[in-house]
């Protein structure tokens, strides 16, 4: 597939709800190739409250990706200001575009910017490859415990010095 036209923006307060709805469909309709169904549920049982969302979203480097052709946010992404990336989401017809890829390399630059030494992540089996590609490194697995349920990932990291 091609890359679509997309603008990367930073996150606008009225971009909350629509970024509580691509996490819901990303975990429940992207990772279902690898989460069964009472992970995807533990770790979003609902769409998420945007309200609730609004101060971390607003104090993070937080930046969606619009389409160009519908002007739709299709994928997002949030970095706290100490270098870790919370949030990577994309919708399920988004996956696979490289939108994703181009989202990180934004914060990564951001990152850079700021004089950071160093990139952190927890993340899911499914991102996992995705980081490894651009030279992250699993610093150890874990088990996170959410809602009751054991959902697996790995805490990640990126050295950004040269």
């Amino acid at each position: 597939m091609s890359q679509p036209e997309l603008t990367i923006r930073a996150f606008e307060p009225s971009d909350a709800p629509r970024l509580c709805e691509i996490f819901y469909r990303s975990v429940h309709e992207v990772a279902c190739s690898t989460y069964d169904e009472a992970q995807r549920n533990a770790w979003a049982p609902g769409i998420p409250d945007s309200s609730k969302w609004l101060p971390n979203l607003s104090q993070y480097a937080t930046y969606v990706a619009v389409a160009a052709e519908s002007g739709e946010t299709i994928a997002w992404i949030s970095m706290t200001q100490t270098g870790y990336i919370d949030m990577l989401f994309c919708l399920p017809e988004a996956v696979g575009r490289g939108i994703a890829g181009r989202l990180y390399d934004c914060v990564e630059r951001i990152a850079r910017e700021r004089g950071f030494h160093r990139m952190t992540a927890h993340a899911s089996l499914l991102a996992q490859p995705f980081f490894a590609k651009r030279g992250w490194q699993v610093d150890k697995h874990e088990m996170h415990v959410r809602n009751g349920v054991s959902i697996p990932r790995a805490e990640m990291s990126k050295n950004l010095l040269p």
